[in-house]
């Protein structure tokens, strides 16, 4: 296979299905069917291949297997979607009674899929998510703002530091749930488990210098035929130099 004249490294067409048919799975996960613990080791090496900040590899994994565990889990997504329904009545008022129906639909069959899921995968960074209020803060208080020449003056420090942190492990999130498709295996990202930090932290045993990303039911699929989703075409959402400009060079 060639791509612009030149000879490809992978077979793109599989490589293309693979990338366009990874989907949030939550309904066509079989919750019956086990999922060996070597399943998840593989997919969790291919995972950290992904790039991260200064190549620290500050990601960890707590890989939940216990029924015991996974209930106390869903429990807390339980609470945080009724918390989340609360507050949804009031936000989303303006949508269409169809389309908010689905949305409130598919949160509730997450919290049944956390109690019923043989693995839950949580992704961890070491450190805390950075506060780019506080730093710009102590940033622009350190005297450079008073010359505005100096290109120090014009500069902030916490929008960087933060994409440094969660583009440190997203990647590799998204790496583990196309190791998981390409083994007949689904997943889906979540962040109900946020809306408590504490407890959830407590159940898990996290250290307080750790912090939990999201939360990944995994299972086997229900079949394997997914097809890409109706996205509106990236050409109507891309500028080429600056914003704006459609046109490509």
């Amino acid at each position: 296979m060639t791509v612009a004249g030149r000879a490809s490294l992978f077979d793109l067409g599989e490589v293309d299905r693979l990338l366009t048919t990874t989907r949030s799975v939550r309904r066509r996960l079989d919750v019956e069917r086990p999922v060996p613990a070597e399943v998840v080791r593989e997919a969790l090496e291919l995972a950290v291949q992904a790039p991260t900040a200064q190549n620290l590899q500050h990601w960890r994994w707590i890989v939940i297997t216990e029924e015991k565990v996974r209930l106390g889990v869903a429990e807390q997504f339980r609470q945080a979607r009724w918390l989340d329904r609360y507050r949804g009545t009031r936000s989303r008022r303006g949508r269409r009674e169809a389309e908010s129906r689905r949305l409130q639909d598919s949160a509730d069959s997450v919290v049944e899929l956390i109690a019923k899921v043989p693995v839950l995968v949580v992704p961890c960074m070491v450190g805390r998510p950075p506060d780019i209020g506080r730093i710009d803060a102590e940033w622009t208080g350190r005297g450079y703002r008073f010359d505005p020449d100096d290109i120090r003056s014009r500069s902030r420090m916490g929008a960087m530091m933060a994409s440094n942190f969660y583009g440190s492990i997203y990647p590799a999130i998204w790496s583990f749930q196309l190791a998981l498709r390409s083994r007949g295996l689904g997943s889906t990202i979540t962040c109900m488990n946020l809306m408590f930090p504490g407890p959830f932290a407590e159940l898990l045993g996290i250290p307080e210098v750790v912090t939990p990303i999201c939360v990944l039911p995994v299972a086997y699929t229900v079949g394997t035929d997914f097809r890409p989703a109706p996205r509106v075409p990236a050409g109507e959402r891309t500028f080429w130099n600056r914003w704006g400009i459609e046109e490509a060079p």
